[in-house]
């Protein structure tokens, strides 16, 4: 399915994505012939990653010399400079899978191959990915990988420098080694376009509540990557605040999973009209939730919320009441507080909810799309609110 079905709208810096599933990169294994194999139908693919200068191939050697191959990045057949294989390389996905916006990984201890690549990716209308993720003991000797987390001057440096470029910026790095909510400030402030976090709980696997803290601090579009090897864990990081999952090992063990994955989500937002819908408050959702609330007229999880977003009881009712006002959500007799405004989501049972809806016309698909409007809202309001404190 493609976004003009589905509804997808996900901008990454100006690039269009026709759809939240993405291929992540793994070391030695995503390149152009991987993506045509194990990625089909996918709408961002990550290539990589590539070592860019004699640093990062050092390390890479040194890493092979123990037995991982992978971090040798395969060159083509037919050149043997790293830029010329990135070049071909999006050349061909974008041939065989159009449609599918590329993004390539990158290690360089030196600022002029990033520049370069960003350079070459800005024209190929392509992603480039920092990689702060890498955590071989090697790289991270070389100042590579996580250990760029460790000197934040020379990060920022580098990541303004790319932006210079004019390049989309991802950087990729694991809410398991820096605190989220900082690292989302830091990369936000920075200029990167795109967060990919590698969200896990050593030995636990998905860590969605990680998601949840970026989502609560960033506006940027955010991937999350670990453990989804299901739809169910995909529409956790979803309903977690995710704009876009990608996928590792799922796809390497299984050539049909993104396909798969691909389809459901299409069928999932043509049913619903909001394929990540966040958990409600009470739930632990991000602050897009608030959407679902009900009046603050207990001490709950939304008492606790709004207080800490800087409303106050009456401001919170008022908003939602003026966004409702000459909508469809006005309505609602019979419903709980009598509007749809304060009505839950879509996917939780309500025959309130429903009754209104049929009373009104109003299908269950447009509804979610008015509250993601007022989620939108809402967000807009606490981002005031934070400039103001």
């Amino acid at each position: 399915m493609n976004s003009s079905t589905t509804g997808f709208h996900i901008d990454a810096g100006g690039i269009p994505i026709k759809n939240p599933i993405a291929l992540s990169a793994m070391a030695g294994i995503t390149d152009a012939g991987f993506v045509q194999t194990n990625a089909k139908g996918a709408g961002l693919v990550v290539i990589g990653a590539y070592n860019l200068d004699e640093t990062a191939r050092a390390a890479a050697v040194e890493v092979q010399k123990r037995g991982r191959e992978e971090f040798i990045e395969k060159l083509s057949d037919l050149e043997d400079d790293v830029f010329q294989t990135i070049d071909s390389g999006i050349d061909l996905i974008q041939k065989e899978s159009p449609g599918t916006v590329v993004a390539v990984s990158v290690r360089s201890k030196n600022m002029e191959p990033l520049l370069k690549a960003a350079e070459l990716l800005k024209k190929k209308n392509s992603i480039l990915e920092l990689d702060i993720h890498c955590r071989q003991p090697e790289f991270l000797d070389a100042g590579l990988g996580e250990a760029l987390l460790k000197d934040t001057p020379a990060l920022l440096e580098i990541i303004q420098n790319i932006k210079k470029t004019g390049v989309v910026l991802s950087v990729k790095f694991r809410t398991s080694t820096v605190n989220p909510v900082l690292a989302a400030e830091f990369f936000d402030a920075a200029g990167a376009d795109i967060l990919h976090a590698d969200a896990m709980i050593e030995r636990k696997g998905g860590d969605s509540g990680a998601v949840t803290k970026i989502r609560n601090t960033t506006r940027k579009l955010l991937i999350a990557n670990n453990s989804v090897d299901d739809f169910d864990s995909a529409l956790e990081y979803f309903a977690s605040g995710a704009d876009m999952i990608s996928v590792a090992r799922a796809a390497r063990d299984d050539p049909e999973f993104i396909p798969y994955l691909v389809q459901k989500i299409g069928e999932y937002q043509n049913e619903v009209g909001w394929y990540n819908t966040p958990k409600h408050i009470c739930k632990q959702g991000d602050n897009r939730g608030l959407a679902f609330c009900c009046p603050p007229v207990k001490y709950c999880r939304l008492s606790s919320k709004i207080e800490e977003i800087g409303f106050s009881p009456k401001e919170f009712t008022m908003l939602k009441q003026e966004f409702a006002y000459g909508t469809p959500l006005e309505k609602g007799e019979g419903t709980c507080f009598g509007s749809l405004v304060w009505c839950c989501k879509l996917t939780k049972p309500c025959f309130y909810r429903d009754g209104a809806l049929e009373q009104i016309g109003l299908s269950g698909n447009e509804y979610m799309k008015l509250k993601h409007t007022l989620a939108d809202r809402l967000v807009d309001k606490i981002e005031e609110k934070k400039i103001q404190r």
